[in-house]
């Protein structure tokens, strides 16, 4: 009878033994392991990666009237995508996380033409153009991938194409009839660079 009383003890306390080892790796997978793999499957906006960026000089614009007012999307409503005009080229944008304070919003865009490639990121006043290998036969799914790549899937791309046309009116200094879509103003750089300079917040 003792014996049994024993073997009771002995298979209870081995029992309890295996309860508590079970659910201390249990409360220590869901405190340890569980907030990591969450954490790790958060899809969050990269920061691109610049080497030597130089800051883009602007054409300046000849005196005029006062830019319109508008919330800042890169395209309103449905604004359609034009065809690749030859001699001109495709820009891809996406906003990036701004930094508090800051006045307008902050992007990231890639300039490709028939043979450059150029990345861009606009900080409140300040655009930043760097020259990057361009693939050959590069397509909009090249700025597509790369755009993912700089960015990460949370990347909130838009493209557009910008016509031959367009590019002279630029040059010249004047603006784009594009201006009356973005919430924003198409610019140049010297270097032939163009993007898209965001409003203001609230204007």
């Amino acid at each position: 009878m003792f014996k049994k009383f024993l073997d009771g003890v002995v298979f209870g306390g081995g029992f309890a033994f295996a309860f508590v080892a079970l659910w201390t790796i249990w409360t220590l997978g869901m405190s340890y392991f569980m907030p990591r793999i969450l954490e790790s499957s958060v899809t969050t906006t990269k920061e691109p990666e610049f080497k030597k960026p130089v800051d883009a000089q602007i054409v300046s614009p000849p005196p005029g009237g006062a830019p319109e007012n508008k919330d800042f999307s890169f395209f309103k409503h449905s604004a359609g995508r034009m065809k690749i005009p030859e001699g001109g080229g495709i820009l891809a944008m996406s906003p990036m996380n701004a930094a508090q304070g800051s006045k307008r919003p902050s992007t990231y865009q890639l300039w490709l033409t028939e043979s450059k490639l150029w990345q861009i990121r606009t900080i409140d006043e300040k655009a930043e153009i760097e020259e990057l290998p361009r693939p050959a036969n590069a397509t909009v799914t090249d700025l597509d991938n790369l755009m993912r790549k700089s960015l990460g899937f949370a990347a909130r791309q838009s493209t557009m194409t910008v016509s031959a046309d367009e590019l002279g009116s630029l040059r010249s200094g004047g603006g784009s009839s594009r201006d009356d879509t973005l919430n924003g103003k198409l610019r140049i750089s010297v270097e032939g660079v163009v993007f898209v300079q965001p409003n203001p917040y609230g204007s």
